[in-house]
């Protein structure tokens, strides 16, 4: 399949040329699957060329484009979890598991994504726009509409979710644990 581009302006073909790469790569942060990384950044592009005029005149175009998409993925989650009856992950199960015969690797990055996936889609892309786009707080924070305290919350609880997950939190419990151990409640002299 692939990302069809309808036909647009000089400027706004030049800028998707340079930005398709990194909005797919976002996309995918985002979706945890291609083909719906792919209908998110299509339905964005479609959203940018309507209002290309005003991507233009933005300060800064990417930022713009960025909010446009993860605004995208947001609302496309609130409506499918009201009208999906199958999941993406429910129909290619089997797929799935003869993927991970073949690369311990893949399975590593595959495990970190479907965690990733599991995490509510405002803590996912909290999690994608700080750790794969390397925005700060501040920039963040005016993507999703809300303050950066808010902001470096919901990373705080994303963070803790994704540590549990992927095992962490135990680890650091035990050595909670061991470090209180040695430790009295009087002094030794």
């Amino acid at each position: 399949m692939g990302i069809r581009r309808p036909l647009v302006t000089p400027p706004a073909d030049a800028y998707l040329d340079a930005a398709l790469p990194r909005l797919l790569g976002v996309a995918l942060s985002l979706t945890g699957h291609r083909q719906d990384a792919e209908d998110l950044v299509q339905d964005s592009v479609a959203k940018v060329l309507a209002s290309w005029s005003k991507v233009e005149r933005a300060s800064s175009p990417d930022a713009y484009v960025r909010k446009i998409m993860v605004n995208t993925f947001l609302s496309r989650r609130r409506l499918r979890s009201a009208s999906e009856l199958i999941s993406h992950d429910t129909v290619t199960s089997d797929l799935h598991s003869v993927r991970q015969s073949f690369d311990t690797g893949f399975v590593e990055r595959e495990h970190v994504w479907q965690t990733l996936s599991s995490l509510p889609p405002r803590e996912r892309a909290v999690i994608v726009l700080r750790h794969y786009e390397d925005l700060p707080d501040a920039a963040i924070a005016d993507i999703l509409g809300c303050s950066p305290g808010a902001v470096r919350v919901t990373a705080h609880r994303a963070r803790e979710k994704l540590r549990v997950l992927l095992g962490e939190g135990q680890a650091r419990e035990g050595e909670r644990d061991e470090r209180s151990a040695g430790r009295s409640a009087y002094p030794v002299s």
